[in-house]
């Protein structure tokens, strides 16, 4: 079976070829169309080679996997949330040449090449479905700051308490940079929020964060998301116990985890 689905963005009718049959899949890829395909519950082995977006079954297809389908196949970044002030979207190429050099922690310092942005919108969001997104400012559309969740290292679950989490949810690492023009406004609490909703709804996630003791600004903002100080494992270690009156625990040169501990999350109607 083929459909063909009709589907707007940003005023422009696009279209989008939807089918369980693989040859008609991979001829409307060739000639540049955008495809989703569809299992076939009764084949043997595996069809849908070369198609990138495949679901189990047609009852699985919903106008927003249609749209984000369509968006990758454009190379249209994807609209993780919207506030009166911000927009969360993912990064493109060209966001690579508003990014001040000042503003650029040696983590970040890939989002300044477009050719390396490239390989980030590729490998990253069409992989994970998540990473540091773009902040964008509804007034003048500018790009603001940056905001997102990325995997957590190694070293955090070794390090510290994190509880076993149920299945199919995950310890994402929540980051946010706003850069220096714009801050003092409320944007990195505002960003933070609208990614932790995105962060529970739609990828199954509860958050942790790593701040330095001195940075009461982001601490604030983890402690409006009701993220609390997570102890260290080893209880030899100095000050890594948390103590009873509340006070920080410490690591790698005075930084510390919040997490959001004893949560749950929504049910997800895809679960």
């Amino acid at each position: 079976m083929i459909q063909e689905r009709r589907i707007w963005i940003e005023g422009t009718e696009y279209r989008l070829l939807i089918s369980d049959e693989p040859q008609a899949l991979l001829a409307a890829q060739a000639a540049g169309r955008a495809v989703l395909g569809v299992e076939d519950p009764a084949a043997e082995k595996w069809t849908m080679r070369g198609i990138p977006y495949v679901v189990p079954g047609w009852e699985e297809i919903t106008e927003e996997l249609e749209e984000m389908v369509l968006r990758r196949r454009l190379g249209f970044p994807w609209i993780i949330a919207a506030s009166d002030r911000l927009t969360i979207r993912e990064f493109v190429k060209a966001d690579a040449g508003q990014i001040p050099v000042e503003e650029c922690t040696l983590e970040e310092e890939h989002f300044r090449s477009e050719e390396a942005m490239e390989q980030y919108i590729r490998n990253q969001y069409a992989f994970y479905e998540y990473g540091i997104w773009a902040l964008v400012e509804k007034e003048d559309s500018k790009l603001i700051g940056m905001a997102g969740v990325t995997a957590p290292g190694e070293k955090i679950f070794r390090n510290f308490k994190l509880e076993p989490l149920p299945f199919q949810e995950q310890w994402l690492e929540l980051g946010y940079h706003i850069f220096e023009p714009y801050r003092g406004k409320g944007y990195a609490k505002e960003a933070a929020a609208m990614v932790r909703s995105y962060a529970h709804d739609v990828l199954s996630a509860r958050l942790i964060a790593v701040i330095h003791e001195k940075n009461q600004a982001s601490r604030a903002v983890a402690e409006s998301l009701k993220m609390k100080l997570i102890p260290e494992r080893d209880p030899g270690c100095a000050a890594a116990i948390l103590p009873q009156n509340g006070t920080d625990t410490q690591w790698q040169n005075g930084h510390l985890l919040y997490g959001e501990c004893c949560l749950s999350l929504p049910d997800r109607e895809d679960s």
